[in-house]
């Protein structure tokens, strides 16, 4: 689950986009204002979204745009702005471009963009957001002996 320097945050099926941000925001943020990085490093994939066939959540383009205008501000705050953004996997040829687009669109600094997925989302589970907050709080815990934040 974690380790002093690698932090993975295992989310349940399904979660969407306010409950992943959230996740971004509870722990990529603080660790990234204590640890004051030189660089970030961001790997984006389509395998998040919601339609795509080998992955499990339920990320929207809005979404993705979200998450990389997140990232962006972070980087903005710890480390001159400076951000990789490697785009790769996602096995859905419909949204793969779309999601890549929302990543690329959010790091260069769009202020928005207008595009609705060809799909409807399915709604989140009921009680990810309470399983998230509570994997999230057990990182917490573990990570409080390696770092302050």
């Amino acid at each position: 689950m974690c380790s002093p320097y690698n932090v993975n945050v295992p989310l349940p099926p399904g979660t969407g986009d306010q409950t992943y941000l959230y996740a971004l925001k509870e722990i990529f943020v603080p660790l990234a204002e204590e640890f004051k990085p030189e660089l970030i490093i961001a790997n984006g994939g389509s395998d998040a979204h919601f339609a795509d066939m080998l992955g499990n959540l339920g990320l929207t383009v809005n979404g993705f745009f979200a998450l990389s205008r997140t990232i962006v501000e972070e980087a903005e705050k710890v480390c001159q702005g400076k951000l990789v953004l490697m785009v790769g996997s996602g096995y859905n040829p419909t949204v793969l471009p779309l999601c890549w687009y929302a990543l690329t669109a959010g790091v260069v600094g769009l202020e928005n963009i207008n595009i609705n997925d060809s799909y409807t989302p399915p709604v989140e589970p009921k009680g990810n957001r309470r399983k998230v907050q509570k994997t999230l709080r057990n990182l917490k815990r573990r990570l409080r002996r390696y770092w302050k934040c």
